[in-house]
């Protein structure tokens, strides 16, 4: 930590912390978009868009090129051209002469790019899937573990008042140290468990933050 911030090792000091943080409670109505910050997610994003992108430009090829618009904004003479073609130019012959016609080669491409985005977009729909995925598991975690919490605190409740009930015992006389010992044993691995599920469930709090890319916050 002290290198992380900076700070000579040897004088780095954290304070003492009494209590520890609640785990953040997630709010009702989280809306799906969220996911759409997740670096995998927004990235399969792009490649599909990308994807989109080819098949139109594969699919723009099939257009004679040439000018729509001159100087200043007005039609363009190649355009003018267009429509005074003889009907001899729109002969086969003349037409297989054209740039559009060769082969196959194309089409060929427009159907690339299409297989292109079909990859690309079955990635897409298998990135949100884990993502939603992700994310219900650290939900089902957080339930889970708050079940748990519930019961762990209770028992260590109920240990602590047998603590005290041992000790009100042991001072009147009425039973032994070993007893004692034995309450305050009981007390401490009801204690330490209950410390484990809250480990857990800040853990399975991180876990949430990341697979909704960042948070709930906007």
């Amino acid at each position: 930590l002290a290198v992380l911030l900076g700070e000579p090792a040897s004088g780095f000091q954290l304070a003492e912390a009494t209590t520890l943080p609640t785990v953040p409670v997630v709010p009702a109505g989280l809306p799906s978009s969220v996911l759409a910050r997740r670096p995998d997610v927004a990235a399969a994003q792009r490649t599909l868009m990308a994807a989109q992108a080819r098949v139109g430009v594969a699919q723009a090829a099939w257009l004679p090129s040439f000018s729509l618009t001159g100087a200043g904004g007005f039609a363009s003479p190649e355009l003018g051209d267009v429509f005074t073609w003889s009907a001899r130019a729109w002969s086969v012959g003349a037409l297989l002469s054209l740039p559009i016609f060769d082969g196959g080669r194309r089409q060929a491409g427009i159907e690339t790019a299409r297989a292109q985005l079909d990859i690309a977009l079955a990635d897409y729909r298998r990135q949100v899937l884990q993502s939603l995925r992700e994310v219900e598991d650290q939900l089902v975690s957080l339930q889970g573990l708050d079940r748990e919490a519930t019961v762990q605190a209770q028992a260590v409740q109920a240990a602590v008042r047998a603590t005290t009930l041992s000790e009100v015992r042991w001072r009147n006389g009425r039973t032994s140290q070993l007893d004692l010992l034995d309450a305050r044993r009981s007390e401490l691995r009801n204690r330490r468990a209950a410390l484990q599920v809250q480990a857990g469930q800040y853990q399975a709090a991180v876990g949430l933050v990341r697979s909704l890319g960042g948070g709930w916050g906007g």
